[in-house]
């Protein structure tokens, strides 16, 4: 994959002449970025608890392939539901515009300040799909895989109970991504297993981890812990 913050510098300096009229074209060409899929509409009920999206609003962000700018400026977003990235022209245009973004390891999307990178089916992946890069590294990227899963409401049979609304749950996964060998790992949940995903400088990490008292159970931790592994 190649360096996000070389393509952030690049992107500032360079103007897209990829024209959004792609969303159109037929057949998939070597600059078009999304197909002709209409996004998944969800109906407005106001009894559900949650969202299918990681952020329900649109927000402006850039399509790269390559470490080139394909589109700028367009509204973006993640549907962790359908495990899709929805574009549009912009982010007052209405939803029927939006198409579903082509998945592929070589296309990605920046949403704001968030990276997220299309990983193909490999070992140590139960299917291919969506990562957020939480962080880039000289050897490891460090991945997090959101899902939604839709959970059916019900209502309560006696008064001693309430009614249980329809919700999305939300789960989130850590992923280990060896640069050098493009193996990917998950972590285990306890702590001393995300230790072990780092073989021999596993003592010198639990040492900074301790020192510092660092959770990394927790996502700030783990991303600072990868940080200081580049340091190494």
């Amino acid at each position: 994959m190649r360096k996000i913050l070389a393509v952030v510098a690049f992107s500032l300096f360079v103007c897209s002449n990829v024209s959004y009229g792609q969303m159109a074209t037929e057949e998939k060409s070597s600059t078009q970025y999304v197909t002709n899929t209409p996004i998944k509409a969800y109906p407005a009920i106001e009894r559900i608890s949650g969202s299918p999206y990681e952020e329900k609003e649109f927000s402006k962000g850039n399509v790269l392939k390559d470490g080139k700018l394909l589109a700028t400026g367009v509204a973006i977003r993640y549907n962790a539901l359908r495990d899709e990235i929805e574009i549009k022209r912009k982010a007052d245009d209405h939803n029927r515009t939006a198409r579903v973004m082509v998945k592929s390891p070589d296309i990605y999307a920046k949403i704001l300040n968030k990276t997220f990178v299309y990983v193909p089916n490999k070992e140590g992946l139960t299917t291919s799909g969506y990562f957020l890069v939480l962080h880039e590294g000289e050897k490891y990227d460090l991945y997090k895989k959101i899902t939604k899963e839709y959970l059916e409401g019900s209502e309560s049979m006696t008064s001693l109970t309430r009614d249980i609304p329809a919700m999305y749950k939300e789960k989130e996964f850590y992923y280990l991504a060896d640069k050098e060998t493009g193996a990917i790992k998950a972590f285990p949940k306890s702590r001393n297993g995300k230790f072990g995903m780092f073989g021999d400088k596993k003592k010198a990490l639990k040492k900074h981890a301790n020192e510092n008292h660092l959770n990394i159970n927790k996502e700030y931790a783990l991303v600072k812990l990868m940080r200081y592994y580049d340091s190494l």
